[in-house]
């Protein structure tokens, strides 16, 4: 066995062995869930994303940036446009 062929099969079975040993999650309990549910919930802030008033018409955008001296932003996800919030 070479020697880089080895070092990979070591780094394997250490990553194996770390991961055997990673802990359970904590279960949810009534007296932390509020703080979790604090954390988890967009903060003031976080959310102004949805305060530009977006154009779901490409021939709506053209028109409208055309109109107005301005560039288009296109925001595509895989293959095509968004279809629904992620």
């Amino acid at each position: 066995m070479s020697r880089s062929k080895r070092w990979g099969v070591m780094i394997a079975l250490v990553w194996g062995g770390l991961a055997c040993l990673a802990a359970e999650p904590a279960p949810v309990t009534p007296d932390n869930f509020d703080k979790l549910r604090q954390l988890i919930q967009p903060q003031p802030g976080e959310s102004r994303f949805w305060q530009i008033p977006w154009l779901l018409s490409l021939d709506e955008a053209i028109q409208k940036a055309a109109a107005e001296g301005k560039p288009i932003f296109v925001w595509s996800g895989a293959g095509g446009p968004p279809h629904t919030v992620c």
